[in-house]
Order: C-alpha cells, then sequence, then structure tokens
C-alpha cells in the first residue's frame, strides 16, 4: 500500500500504473489540474480524478484501428 498527502491507503497496483502513466505524458495533468508533481502529493479525490482520467486515455487509445 502507498500513503497519499490526506494519510488515505491506496493499492502499489494503482500507484505503479499512475506512475507510467504520468511518465507517458510527462506529468501534464497533475501539474496542471493540481499543481503538484508527485503522485504522494495528491489527496485521496485528486487521485481519483487522474486515475479516471488515466484509464479513459488507456482505453481511447485502445480503439486505435
Amino acid at each position: 500500500m502507498k500513503e497519499l498527502a490526506d494519510g488515505t491507503q491506496v493499492s502499489a497496483r494503482t500507484y505503479y500504473y499512475l506512475l507510467d502513466f504520468n511518465d507517458r505524458y510527462n506529468w501534464k495533468f497533475i501539474e496542471a489540474n493540481f499543481n503538484k508533481i508527485k503522485l504522494k502529493d495528491l489527496t485521496i479525490d485528486e487521485y481519483r480524478q487522474l486515475f479516471d482520467y488515466a484509464t479513459k486515455i488507456d482505453a481511447e487509445s485502445l480503439n486505435v484501428a
């Protein structure tokens, strides 16, 4: 488990998925929307927004023919 800024524990699996996503997209979403550059500095609400965005982008990339 990994801990966020507000003390919420999140699974290591989602944390590492989001680290990979942020590396691929140069941390643009997290910086633009939360003015932060580290996952551990997010609150659970911000983390969930990032997770929802990342999974949406990855799902859309599967539709490329």
